[in-house]
């Protein structure tokens, strides 16, 4: 699957209600499992033992788990309880006839666009699993193979937290372009001034 290493297919089949049995899950959730999901299946393991890459400081193990779907639509709220009670970092593919999206979870589940199943493949050369990760997650995040300082955690918190400045920059601007009292217009001056800094001192350290 993916174009990865033979050594690390699995093929385990893991029944739905290992999850929303044992788990507390709304009516709501347990019906999407039921009505959005064909069936879970460990497709590959991407550990040493399988690839011969180097264990990692922070990730031991990849599980590539397919989602075969009942329809055309990625049921996100299951995904990302599975990933939340599984140990493992995780990587879904979730297929539907000829086609799949792949998805990660990180602060929050990304999900991916679809894509022909049988032209996509992955990178996976990395210097340890830890690097396995980062580069797999970034491919279905930024669509690239990452490889620069920050892990994929810190890349995608860094993004986050720079998209979150620019939007308060934006309503800071948009309140001085607007306000007539001078010293509440010098104020938000200062607080655009103070905002533009956090976002330069973010994008210098990456």
């Amino acid at each position: 699957m993916l174009g990865l290493p033979s050594t690390t297919e699995v093929g385990r089949r893991i029944p739905k209600e290992a999850f929303y049995g044992r788990l507390k899950v709304s009516a709501a959730l347990r019906q999407s499992f039921i009505d959005d999901v064909e069936r879970f299946t460990v497709a590959n393991s991407i550990k040493t033992s399988t690839t011969g890459i180097p264990d990692g400081e922070r990730v031991h193990e990849v599980l590539v788990v397919e989602v075969a779907l009942k329809a055309r639509r990625v049921p996100e709220e299951v995904l990302a309880l599975v990933a939340r009670e599984n140990p493992h970092k995780l990587l879904f593919a979730c297929t539907f006839n000829d086609e799949v999206r792949l998805a990660v979870m990180l602060k929050r589940l990304v999900v991916g666009p679809w894509r022909p199943f049988d032209r996509l493949t992955l990178d996976m050369n990395a210097s340890d699993i830890d690097a396995v990760w980062d580069s797999l997650a970034s491919q279905v995040v930024y669509n690239d193979a990452g490889g620069g300082p920050e892990t994929i955690e810190e890349r995608f918190e860094a993004d986050a937290k720079i998209k979150a400045l620019y939007e308060e920059l934006a309503r800071v601007e948009t309140r001085g372009r607007k306000e007539r009292q001078v010293a509440r217009k010098n104020a938000l001056f200062d607080k655009a001034k103070e905002l533009k800094r956090q976002i330069a001192k973010i994008e210098e350290g990456r």
